[in-house]
């Protein structure tokens, strides 16, 4: 069973999907590196796992007991 997974997931903000219909797992062990250029949707992937943002469609699934935290992209002032 994986750790941390998304299936069917979907998020648009108003305009074109950032997101569409992705799906994939993360197991125990594996390393996972997010790679792509700006305005791709990897902070949204981010903010989707750690909770801050829900999907308008799919789901985001947790084993239990795991704790997903990210590092802000901008520093606070």
């Amino acid at each position: 069973m994986a750790l941390l997974g998304i299936r069917d997931l979907s998020v648009a903000f108003g305009g074109p999907p950032v997101i569409e219909r992705a799906s994939f797992g993360i197991e125990r062990g594996e390393r996972v590196a997010l790679l792509g250029r700006n305005g791709t949707g990897k902070s949204t992937l981010m903010k989707l796992l750690d909770r801050s943002i829900e999907p308008d469609q799919g789901e985001v699934i947790y084993q239990s007991g795991i704790t997903v935290a990210r590092l802000e992209q901008d520093i606070p002032s």
